[in-house]
């Protein structure tokens, strides 16, 4: 392959690791893939794959030009094709711009015999690493650069990203963005993080609330005693408001197991809401009905779609607060989602 091929193949085969399931660590890759010497993370990510694109080359020549069997050209490689690929995925490996211009890696090729080297039990165990692929076939390779991959994925999903913050963005925008978001399934991940984040947002906008603490997508509510999606304190630590936040039309169901929730809970709540996009047909008048009943016995269940009420209460608010919005959005991104839910994140700000 050359290197506009090989970058094609990269960014398939990345693609590919970013849509699984977050994979469990892999010290044998993770090693060389955290080293925390740049020259080296860029040097295993390099050869792996310039061998990916030629098996005649070597592991471990970095230069062309001995004569000797598998040497070739690893710098230009990885300027031409690792170096751009890494400054567009947020510098998963680092900022190096000429990762093959340290001293390590200006030589001929990588031997155990490299003098004044820092980090020499490092490299000498990559050397060991190599040598031990350099008779394997071209798929075992293949799947030794996917584990690759699936590390620096892992090493990625513990970075924060530079999000494109505008420095204003119109009420239109704002709902706009929001709506692209959301409206992409999650499984209720994009959901729980733009309400948690508008509920921080709007805590500190109206003073509303001191505290906003937003629990686990797969964490049952009952079995860490939580009533609800998100709860909201005030500074004492009394919950004001608990949030059920559904990514699809909220059912009789939902409302009656809420109200069992909170009922069972040892918190003395008024105040429950559910941010779901709508309610179910079928459902909408016993629903109205077990609200009234619930308002009734001291509890006020409020329904409301996570946009509309964007819209509402923005309208109440400075517009820097939309600007804040976009900054919590990200933030809390940061703290719990995969790397694909960021990016489009990312992606969505940068059409702004």
């Amino acid at each position: 392959m050359n290197p506009q091929e090989v970058r094609q193949w990269l960014d398939v085969e990345w693609r590919g690791i970013l849509a699984e399931e977050p994979s469990s660590p892999d010290p044998e890759i993770d090693r060389f893939v955290n080293s925390k010497f740049v020259s080296l993370r860029y040097a295993f990510v390099t050869q792996l794959l310039g061998k990916i694109a030629d098996h005649s080359r070597s592991l471990l020549y970095l230069q062309s030009g001995s004569g000797e069997k598998g040497a070739w050209d690893a710098r230009s490689f990885s300027t031409k094709v690792i170096v751009p690929w890494v400054a567009d995925n947020h510098d998963v490996l680092g900022t190096s711009a000429e990762p093959y211009a340290s001293k390590p890696l200006r030589r001929v090729c990588l031997t155990h015999d490299m003098p004044n080297v820092k980090g020499k039990k490092e490299w000498d165990d990559l050397v060991r690493f190599f040598s031990d692929l350099s008779e394997k076939e071209p798929e075992v390779i293949k799947d030794i650069f996917r584990r690759c991959l699936r590390s620096l994925a892992r090493r990625l999903a513990t970075q924060k990203f530079e999000y494109p913050i505008p420095a204003r963005i119109s009420m239109h925008d704002l709902i706009h963005i929001l709506e692209s978001f959301l409206d992409e399934p999650s499984q209720g991940l994009r959901p729980l993080v733009t309400t948690t984040a508008l509920m921080r947002v709007l805590g500190k906008a109206f003073s509303l609330f001191s505290k906003v603490v937003s629990q686990g997508l797969n964490e049952a509510d009952a079995a860490r005693g939580m009533p609800g999606d998100v709860m909201c304190y005030d500074a004492d630590d009394k919950i004001l408001l608990v949030v059920e936040v559904k990514d699809r039309e909220l059912t009789l169901a939902d409302v009656r197991a809420a109200v069992g929730k909170v009922r069972a809970s040892e918190e003395d709540l008024s105040n429950f809401l559910f941010a779901a996009p709508g309610v179910r047909e079928v459902d909408q008048n016993s629903i109205e009905f077990r609200m009234r009943d619930t308002w009734a016995s001291g509890l006020n269940v409020h329904k409301m779609d996570i946009k509309m009420l964007v819209r509402a209460s923005f309208v109440l608010l400075d517009e820097e607060w939309r600007v804040q919005l976009l900054k919590e959005v990200g933030l809390e991104l940061d703290r719990r989602a995969e790397h694909r839910h960021r990016e489009v994140w990312r992606s969505l700000l940068s059409g702004l």
